[in-house]
């Protein structure tokens, strides 16, 4: 007669081994035990809240892959605009303000569309985390990819428009005013405290989650 184990006894650990390793075919009723325990909301063997937790964190623990698939996103648009660059005939240059400040809004653009319909960007996809609602962590859809971007979106166009004013004002008068100047300075100094903001947000939460991220009601998870 074959000895059957007390599952209810075993560790968290112990109940994945068994879950892994046990004949399904020729022991259903154990896995099944085995299966109905690790589910079990009730049963609470040694090592599982712990386990548990790990589990958790690491799938909010998302710096770092954000981090880099931000910068293939961005290699990927440095290669967009210098595509574009050589399409119009205009002189590609990383210097060039005005470049970059469309760059961003086509980046902005990109991030609402693929947030919005796939949940990631091309960088996202490759490292592996996704954009999920954070109240159900579900999909989520167009208009909150919207939401979501909405300040970078603002910031990149405002850019733009104050690029346009300041060169069209050099052009016209020789000059730019002193109020000119200090919108230019202005901007500068919201834009490196949204920059900030983002950054300490993240580092100051469970879930990494950045100020865009409150905005947008989302989370970033690993997929």
């Amino acid at each position: 007669m074959d000895y059957e184990p007390n599952f209810s006894e075993y560790s968290y650990d112990e109940l994945l081994d068994a879950e892994k390793h046990i004949d399904k075919e020729a022991y259903p009723d154990r896995y099944e035990k085995v299966i109905k325990l690790l589910n079990d909301p009730n049963h609470i063997p040694e090592g599982k809240v712990e386990a548990l937790k790990e589990i958790e964190i690491d799938k909010y623990s998302t710096f770092w892959p954000r981090f880099w698939a931000a910068t293939i996103d961005g290699i990927l648009f440095a290669i967009l605009l210098y595509i574009e660059c050589l399409i119009f005939g205009v002189e590609y240059s990383t210097q060039d303000k005005f470049l970059q400040a469309l760059n961003g809004v086509q980046f902005a653009i990109y991030a609402i569309f693929m947030h919005g319909y796939f949940g990631q960007t091309l960088g996202k996809m490759f490292m592996e985390v996704k954009v999920l609602n954070h109240a159900t962590e579900t999909e989520i859809n167009v208009k909150q990819a919207l939401r979501r971007e909405s300040v970078n979106l603002v910031l990149n166009i405002s850019w733009v428009l104050i690029i346009l004013t300041v060169a069209t004002t050099l052009e016209m008068t020789g000059a730019i005013s002193v109020g000119l100047s200090y919108a230019v300075i202005g901007f500068g100094i919201l834009a490196l405290v949204w920059g900030i903001s983002e950054f300490v947000t993240m580092l100051f939460n469970d879930k990494r989650r950045a100020v865009h991220d409150y905005i947008g009601k989302t989370v970033v998870v690993r997929t």
